[in-house]
């Protein structure tokens, strides 16, 4: 394995776990990635998940959304009889396999941040506090990995919903060649690399998704 340690903060989500998360998460609970949005289907925070059993789940956010998501879950933690904690595991990725490691305070990762840029570029994977923020409309990032259309009702489900079938997003999140984009593109482009087998920059853009 080549191993990268994630600058996330691990959740523990125990009691009625498995309930507490259909309701307010916008992706079905076997999928590996996941978001919370508010009533606008905005990101409070996009995640990874782990199910333990029904009773508890581990989650790892982005550091930069943990606190407010912590707050944003307290009210509804409440209701549901669930306890949050926020847990010793570190998440790593494995750039063998593209999957998400779970693993014990102190593991070690091997890889430089310069590779795991590139192979994020590579498998299209942004990450949330780099390539896109807090509020941004779920749908202008990758809506197959954090949205189910089959799952139920959820928080924000309405927007995201409405956008999914009558419209599209106004703009989208891809990997670009530099060259290809425009000066204000160019200027807001993140996690830029240099990909070796063209020689030339990429990175992550917002690009417009009207019609043409």
């Amino acid at each position: 394995m080549r191993l990268y340690k994630l600058n996330e903060t691990v959740l523990s989500i125990k009691g009625n776990a498995d309930a507490f998360l259909n309701g307010l998460t916008s992706n079905t609970l076997d999928a590996p990635h996941n978001a919370f949005l508010n009533q606008h289907g905005r990101i409070i925070a996009t995640f990874r998940q782990k199910k333990i059993s029904g009773e508890e789940f581990l989650i790892s956010v982005p550091a930069v959304a943990a606190d407010n998501l912590l707050k944003h879950l307290e009210r509804y933690a409440k209701l549901s009889h669930v306890r949050l904690e926020v847990g010793p595991q570190k998440v790593y990725m494995d750039l063998d396999t593209a999957q998400t490691v779970w693993g014990p305070q102190g593991h070690a990762g091997d890889v430089t941040d310069d590779e795991f840029t590139l192979f994020r570029l590579d498998h299209q994977m942004p990450l949330m506090g780099i390539d896109y923020q807090a509020d941004e409309f779920i749908l202008n990032v990758h809506e197959l990995d954090y949205v189910s259309y089959v799952k139920g009702c959820f928080l924000g489900q309405e927007p995201v919903a409405k956008v999914h079938n009558r419209s599209r997003p106004t703009r989208k999140l891809i990997v670009q060649d530099e060259l290809r984009c425009s000066a204000e593109e160019a200027s807001q482009m993140t996690s830029k690399a240099l990909d070796p087998k063209s020689g030339r920059i990429k990175g992550f853009v917002f690009v417009s998704n009207k019609p043409s």
